[in-house]
This record gives structure tokens, C-alpha cells and sequence, in this order.
């Protein structure tokens, strides 16, 4: 949901690297006799291992039945979101800005989770509320309210989700400088979470800086493309599709250095189950037909907002909601969908 408000930092920019300094550094460090391409490479780095990503709403009440979904199907991996700045605007995490990360509701699900074998991941921004990445003033100061979040739920993943489409001002360079700080001194396993603007614009302004800059910092990271809240004409799966393979395209222009194959699997899609905020509905052969398409592409990961709505509770409404899909489906069928992408072939 990155879209193209101007970005303001106040901040000193910092001097970047340039395309030779980068491919230099990329070379000391290179193994093998493999011919490299010319180019900037993704840089090298732990990457995120889950490759299921279903969404967790925190900041709705009541909680979704995160156990109850690993019960039913067997899927544990579940991405937390969001952790926001405290109800001050203080560089102190919290679950939505206001429940604290020691929250023992929440605890008890992770735990629940874990023992069902699950990895989490802690999403930061979102869509609404204070975020971090503006609250904290600097990098180091970010990269400390990162790991504090990371280590109330014990995980080594991080999902940032920046969302500009509604006025706020971030500084992307603050945000790259506190995820190298982290992968440096922790091995954090990061994926960036991203707008796609549409069939033929695909990643937009701000998602194509944040990316570069990362790069630029030395952070490995999957980039992970939501596919929903664009104008399209035509199917909807065929506009979800489109869009991802127009940003696959432009994270080969960021990392031309490095093989389209090994792009891809750098690359995660994101979709948003039933009746969307827009007026687009996501219908389970929609996201079978992402999904298949994902796979046959070789990407990282799959994912979808959001993990509370995977249910047929509500079919025939006319808004979005929190709780439920707005169509008609069984229960937890997009998790299953979802889980095709990693099932034998």
C-alpha cells in the first residue's frame, strides 16, 4: 500500500555507494568461478524461511483463533501485525499503539503457535496509527525498537510494511540504515512489504526507493508485493498477476546483477481474501490462480490479510470487514489455498 506521497526526512542524506562500489564489494565476497552479471547484485544475507504467510490482525479485537487454524489444517506460520509507536508517539512498540508487547493474551497464542512448530514474524506499519519508523529518530533507535519487538515474541523475522497513501512522512534511508544495524548485529531475516500500483505501473514510487536503498545498505531481504487496492479492468486474478510480474520486473532492474531466477525467489505475493476495501473480491479460484501462478514462478512466499476473515461467516456483504471474507466459503479455505504453494509435485 505504498503509494507515491512524497517522502520527507529531515534528515542528512547519507552518502550512498555507487553501482561500481557495490559490485566490487559484491565480488570480495563471492564464492565459486561462476560468471557474475554486470550489475548490482541483491546483497547476500539470512532471508526469511517461511514461505506461508497468512496475516494476523492485532489490533482489532477480539483476537483471531490463531491455534485454531494450526488445529485445522496444520499451518502454524503466521505474520503478527502490527507493531506501531506507543499512545505518546514514543519510539516504544506496541501491538496497535496501545496493547503492550508483553500482552498475555497474545503470548499464550504465540506460544500455542510455537507448539504446533510455527515460526512468527513481526509485521511493523500498516495501514492505520503511529508508526515506528516516524516515532524513532534515528536508525540505531529504530533497530533497538525492532529488536524489542522481535524479542517479546522470540523470532529473528521482520516484516516492514510502509504505507505513505495517507499522509505520513517517512524517511526511507532511516528505515535501511536501522534493518542493516539489525541484520548486522542479530541476523535479523527481513522481507519488505510493498504496494504495487497496478497492472502496468507495478511497484510504486516509494516501495522502488525503499527497496534500492535497502540495497544500497547491504540488507538482504524478500520483497514482499501486495496485490490488492489498485484499478484494473478485466479478471481480478489476471490484475493481481499482472501487477506482480510488472514489479518482477523492476526488482530485475534493481538487482540486475543478480540471476532472474534468484529475483524471484527474493519475491512474495500478498493478497486480501473475499471483499476488499475497493470493491474488488478475492474468490478462492482468484487466489488458486495467484497461488498456482506463484509457485510456477518460483517465488519465496505467499501470503493474504487476513487470517481472522478465512471463514464463511458472512457471505453477501456489501463492505469490507474485519472478521469475515464476505463470501461464500468454507472455513479456513484460503489457508489451504495458500498451502498449495509449498505441497509436493
Amino acid at each position: 500500500m505504498l503509494v507515491t506521497a512524497p517522502v520527507v526526512t529531515g534528515e542528512t542524506p547519507t552518502r550512498q555507494p555507487g553501482v561500481t562500489e557495490v559490485v566490487a564489494a559484491g565480488d570480495e565476497t563471492a564464492t565459486g568461478d561462476a560468471p557474475r552479471r554486470p550489475g548490482v547484485p541483491a546483497p547476500e544475507g539470512p532471508l526469511p524461511t517461511v514461505r506461508v504467510t497468512p496475516y494476523v490482525d492485532l489490533t482489532t479485537p477480539p483476537l483471531p483463533p490463531i491455534t485454531d487454524m494450526a488445529d485445522a489444517t496444520g499451518h502454524a506460520d503466521v505474520v503478527l501485525a502490527f507493531v506501531l509507536a506507543g499512545a505518546d508517539e514514543s519510539c516504544r512498540p506496541t501491538w496497535g499503539g496501545t496493547t503492550p508487547l508483553s500482552d498475555p493474551a497474545i503470548a499464550a497464542r504465540v506460544a500455542g503457535l510455537k507448539a504446533h512448530g510455527g515460526t512468527v514474524t513481526v509485521s511493523s506499519g500498516g495501514a492505520l496509527g503511529d508508526y515506528l519508523e516516524s516515532a524513532c529518530p534515528d536508525a540505531p533507535s529504530l533497530a533497538r525498537a525492532y529488536a524489542t519487538a522481535l524479542d517479546a515474541v522470540g523470532t529473528d523475522h521482520l516484516d516492514v510494511d510502509v504505507e505513505t497513501d495517507r499522509g505520513r512522512t517517512v524517511s526511507p534511508q532511516r528505515i535501511a540504515d536501522a534493518l542493516a544495524i539489525l541484520q548486522r548485529e542479530r541476523g535479523t531475516r527481513i522481507s519488505l512489504t510493498v504496494q504495487v500500483e497496478g497492472e502496468s505501473e507495478g511497484l510504486s514510487t516509494d516501495a522502488h526507493d525503499l527497496v534500492t536503498r535497502a540495497t544500497r545498505a547491504g540488507v538482504a531481504a524478500r520483497v514482499n508485493l501486495m496485490v490488492m487496492n489498485f484499478s484494473y479492468q478485466g479478471a481480478w486474478a489476471d490484475a493481481m498477476i499482472g501487477a506482480a510480474r510488472t514489479a518482477e520486473t523492476q526488482l530485475e532492474g534493481i538487482w540486475p546483477g543478480s540471476d532472474p531466477a534468484e529475483v524471484r525467489r527474493r519475491t512474495a505475493v500478498t493478497f486480501m481474501l473475499g471483499r476488499n476495501d475497493m470493491d474488488m473480491t478475492t474468490t478462492p479460484a482468484d487466489a488458486r490462480a495467484v497461488v498456482d501462478d506463484a509457485r510456477a514462478r518460483g517465488y519465496g512466499a505467499v501470503g493474504f490479510w487476513a487470517l481472522a476473515r478465512d471463514n464463511g461467516s458472512c457471505p453477501g456483504t456489501e463492505d469490507e470487514a474485519d472478521d469475515c471474507s464476505g463470501i461464500a466459503q468454507a472455513p479456513w479455505e484460503f489457508t489451504r489455498i495458500a498451502q498449495a504453494f509449498t505441497a509436493p509435485t
